[in-house]
């Protein structure tokens, strides 16, 4: 019993700790995310954090672990139907990962000034490139099995860019903060969808041809 209780208690703190970087993230910015910064805002005492993460570093890792792992989550349970055609495909996808958008706005900040800061630190620097490739994982995760949309890289192509667009289509919204705006070029993106893919599929078609 004892052993559960302080596994839960560092699974508590952890957690705890993750919201409260995310918070001084972004309210702050990732100057003022010290450990004591981070601990006085979870209400715990500066030892808790070595009890909970190695380093900062470990923490903002978890940072984007809570950030890669929402997305995830949320595509899987946003695509009702599959085997859709592809703007109704298109539609659910990115709508369902706009909501968790919409519900995070301090954790899209967070994510962005941990992704600044890493790339200016090379031993960091992988943290950045996880959080993109997982971007275009989970988008790649829920179009592998629609027969219209190309396999191979071409797949890889069009997940990374809808990643992509949609990473920017996020900065856009935290810089401007007007979500009616958002909801604007989320629409225009949207309606965009369907002759992407087809232009990527006859790219592919034809790269097979010529080979």
């Amino acid at each position: 019993m004892g052993t559960q209780q302080e596994r839960r208690s560092v699974e508590e703190r952890r957690e705890q700790l993750i919201d409260a970087a995310i918070n001084v993230l972004a309210s702050e910015g990732i100057g003022a995310a010290t450990t004591r910064r981070i601990t006085d805002e979870a209400g715990l005492a500066l030892g808790a954090f070595h009890y909970a993460f190695t380093s900062k570093d470990d923490l903002l890792h978890a940072v984007i672990e809570r950030f890669s792992s929402g997305i995830e989550t949320v595509l899987q349970h946003a695509i009702v139907d599959p085997q859709a055609p592809l703007e109704g495909l298109g539609d659910q996808l990115i709508r369902g990962y706009w909501s968790f958008i919409e519900e995070t706005p301090e954790l899209q900040l967070a994510q962005y000034e941990v992704a600044v800061h890493a790339l200016r630190d090379e031993a960091l620097r992988p943290l950045a490139e996880l959080q993109y490739q997982r971007m275009a994982d989970a988008v790649e995760q829920v179009l592998q099995d629609h027969p219209q949309v190309p396999d191979g890289q071409a797949r890889r192509d069009v997940a990374s860019y809808l990643a992509a667009v949609m990473d920017g289509l996020i900065l856009y919204r935290v810089v401007e903060r007007d979500p009616v705006a958002a909801a604007r070029r989320l629409e225009v993106f949207i309606a965009t969808l369907p002759a992407l893919i087809e232009h990527t599929r006859r790219g592919a078609t034809n790269g097979v041809a010529a080979g």
